[in-house]
């Protein structure tokens, strides 16, 4: 029966790049003359035009040999750029039946072996696939098959370009150690001590924030009694600008100032409800410029004197009208001037200009989120958050200057982060929150997004114990000043 399919196959004497070299001479040449045979038995079918892929250069240099870790491999092995040349630069010699195309370079003077392209491309993806780095291995290197391209070093384009561990760790240990440094550890293992790796500091660095250090009473003073340095139920307390604590002597009806060190300064302020005359003060304190804000509880009102006690101005009277007052307590100042009171019995926080004119108001009777319940103290921080004691709702709550709520923590009861009866709040320049936790007598210090720290104090009259506290504040060195209420004295730690 005569052949279908007269023309030798295109797949004969392919590429064979990674047949072993055991394979021997004899055996190309024993398929050399068997194409030859089958060539000249069949008549052509197509005027004697032979396949132009017989004996196709075997453009596989990504198919390296067994031997891939002889030197000479990469050398030796075609390019892509020249399989093509041998595909399209074949010669066309004119013959008696047509036009018959001879490559310029015989295939099986590279490629020895009569194994198929295909299964040599198999081998060679099986082996890929072994490979731990075959994922980073491009396309374009499998098929161009330079062993160049892929690179010596056995590493990718793209691990090169990936920063290594101990760069990127640099830049973060870097940005750690400054968060350590103004924020304190956030994990438990930050607890021991680094060493900065910087070559300009080599000074060993503790992680502990240094409230963390806080229940050592660092000094004390007051006593009861109405004589000068003595006070009577002290309620408010602030620091100046020269860190100097200014105290309201609450049943004394007077305000006093004493240096860093508690020794008196000044006094001033008498019972009454004349100008500069006080009944039952409460919140005290200071602007920018040294000038002291009072809270003139039992004559709904606020007084305002210069840095000497010089009486300047004073606004507000009874009533639930905006700029009207029942019991304030509380109050503050921010970088721009504006005073904020806590309006006790009226359940909110009014804000004023310097010269007294209202500016606005926030809170409302009840217990949900931007609600109060007798707010007793408040702070505002350097970034203009707004703290405020919401008393009878045991709990802390931060607004925006513009009264929306941006977070509340706490709630009643006696274990870490809960409260009863919480009074005086403070926050320093890195935003972190002291709390007079009254009911529990105790000082609760949170981190600026209102994370519980750390406690201290217990009730009692000795070092660090408290008897009913209530105002608080932060000097610019890290100390909290305490008003001891009903041990009438003031504690700094």
């Amino acid at each position: 029966m005569e052949n279908k399919y007269p023309l030798t196959s295109k797949y004969l004497n392919r590429s064979r790049a990674n047949l072993s070299d055991s394979t021997t001479a004899s055996t190309a040449a024993q398929l050399r003359d068997a194409s030859t045979a089958s060539a000249s038995t069949y008549a052509p079918r197509y005027g004697g035009y032979k396949s132009r892929f017989l004996n196709k250069s075997k453009s596989s240099a990504a198919l390296a040999s067994e031997k891939d870790g002889d030197e000479d491999d990469a050398g030796d092995a075609p390019s892509a750029v020249e399989g093509r040349e041998a595909v399209d630069g074949r010669q066309r010699v004119p013959s008696g039946d047509g036009v018959t195309s001879t490559p310029i370079v015989s295939g099986e003077e590279r490629y020895p072996s009569g194994r198929s392209r295909y299964a040599a491309l198999k081998d060679r993806r099986s082996r890929l696939a072994r490979s731990k780095s075959s994922h980073e291995v491009p396309v374009e290197a499998e098929v161009t098959g330079n062993r160049g391209e892929v690179g010596d070093t056995g590493t990718s384009p793209a691990a090169q370009e990936k920063p290594t561990n101990e760069e990127s760790g640099s830049s973060l240990s870097t940005w750690a150690r400054y968060l350590k440094n103004k924020y304190g550890p956030r994990h438990k293992e930050d607890d021991e001590t680094d060493t900065i790796e910087s070559s300009d500091v080599s000074t060993p660095v503790t992680s502990q924030h240094p409230y963390m250090q806080k229940r050592r009473v660092q000094l004390k003073f007051g006593v009861r009694g109405s004589e000068p340095g003595s006070f009577t139920w002290p309620r408010g307390v602030a620091v100046g600008p020269d860190n100097c604590i200014v105290v309201a002597d609450s049943s004394n009806h007077r305000v006093q100032v004493l240096d860093a060190r508690g020794r008196l300064q000044t006094t001033f302020g008498t019972y009454g409800n004349g100008e500069g005359e006080f009944d039952c003060l409460a919140g005290v304190a200071t602007n920018r410029i040294g000038q002291f804000i009072i809270a003139d509880r039992y004559n709904h009102r606020i007084q305002v004197f210069d840095p000497s006690g010089r009486f300047l101005r004073v606004f507000g009277s009874q009533g639930t009208a905006d700029g009207k007052f029942s019991y304030p307590w509380g109050v503050t100042t921010d970088a721009l001037g504006f005073i904020y009171v806590c309006d006790k019995e009226n359940h909110r926080v009014q804000v004023f200009q310097s010269d007294g004119t209202f500016v606005g108001k926030f809170g409302s009777l009840g217990n949900r989120p931007g609600q109060l319940e007798h707010p007793h103290y408040i702070a505002v921080s350097s970034t203009n958050r707004v703290i405020v004691s919401d008393s009878n709702n045991h709990r802390i709550q931060v607004f925006d200057v513009n009264g929306k709520v941006i977070t509340t923590f706490g709630g009643e009861g006696a274990e870490e982060a809960q409260f009863k009866f919480p009074r005086g709040v403070a926050v320093d320049d890195q935003g972190y929150i002291i709390v007079a936790d009254s009911g529990n007598n105790r000082i609760q210090i949170f981190n600026p997004e209102g994370v519980f720290m750390k406690a201290f104090g217990c009730w009692g009259s000795g070092d660090g114990e408290f008897k009913g506290l209530e105002g608080i504040a932060v000097q610019s060195n890290g100390n909290i000043v305490v008003c001891d209420r009903e041990n009438h004295r003031i504690q700094v730690f």
